[in-house]
């Protein structure tokens, strides 16, 4: 089930970088620059998370929390590496938001679409 939930939020992070990319970001990603950007900030948000909640294991907010955060700053430099890579320049408050967009997409859209696709299932 991790893989799937993985490519779930994936996709809602490669869709929300399509479609918010050139209204916040004045770079406009193509669809594979997209998904690469998705993959490997989904990737590392998750390898840190992993890492953080075995050293968290009694504070399990703070262990979350502090993977968000490193996320977070992590996808905001790729994304800026990534505009570079394309001939772009994204400013890094516009990249500040589209990481906080793409991290609470997943939260707000591909939650539910996991959750609805665990009961499609059953």
């Amino acid at each position: 089930m991790f893989v799937v939930d993985f490519a779930v939020s994936v996709a809602v992070g490669m869709g929300l970088l399509l479609a918010l990319s050139r209204l916040i970001g004045r770079v406009q990603f193509s669809a594979g620059t997209a998904l690469r950007c998705s993959f490997i900030g989904h990737l590392f948000t998750s390898i840190v998370g992993f890492f953080t909640l075995m050293l968290f294991t009694e504070r399990v907010t703070v262990g979350v929390l502090a993977a968000f955060a490193i996320g977070w700053v992590f996808q905001t430099v790729y994304f800026q590496i990534a505009a570079r890579a394309t001939g772009g320049t994204l400013q890094r408050s516009r990249s500040a938001l589209l990481s906080a967009l793409v991290i609470l997409g997943d939260f707000f859209v591909a939650s539910p679409l996991i959750e609805v696709w665990d009961q499609f299932l059953k």
